[in-house]
């Protein structure tokens, strides 16, 4: 039997419905999913995303306090932008007094802010930041693939 094993941003019609050759279960479709995409889905977000760094966590609390851009973050708060995207892109450690600037803007704890400890933001079911966090960081193919995965998930959910 010949089975299709094109990515599946491949398979997605202009439907946006799932061309899955006749795999319709969910477990046919992870099996085409990329390796990062099935520890994504299967183990913890923190430590799917790699916020075991300030800088990382830093992006996520200023997605969640809804600002779309560093730019826009740092200018709220008064923070020069090249500083305050040096702390974001973790080319600049985050001292403590600028951590409790960051932590009281975004509302999060300065604990979870420098070191992961507490509750993470965007723990009680909103999980959009984390989304768009994991999608900016992979590579053009894998994010094309992410998104079918997705769309097809979507329309599985829809179907039923």
């Amino acid at each position: 039997m010949h089975r299709n094993t094109a990515p599946i941003c491949d398979r997605i019609g202009a439907s946006g419905i799932l061309d899955n050759g006749g795999m319709g279960s969910h477990a046919a479709i992870m099996h085409n999913a990329l390796r990062d995409v099935k520890r994504l889905l299967r183990y913890n977000a923190n430590y799917a995303l790699g916020m075991d760094d300030p800088a990382a966590r830093l992006r996520i609390a200023r997605l969640r306090a809804g600002f779309d851009n560093a730019k826009a973050a740092a200018q709220s708060m008064g923070v020069a932008v090249s500083t305050y995207l040096g702390h974001e892109n973790g080319s600049r450690g985050i001292k403590p007094g600028q951590a409790t600037r960051y932590a009281k803007k975004f509302k999060v704890s300065e604990q979870w802010l420098l070191y992961g400890t507490g509750k993470a933001p965007g723990t009680d079911g909103d999980v959009t930041a984390e989304v768009v966090s994991i999608l900016e960081h992979l590579p053009p193919l894998q994010r094309a693939e992410a998104l079918g995965y997705l769309r097809a998930l979507a329309t599985i959910n829809d179907s039923r």
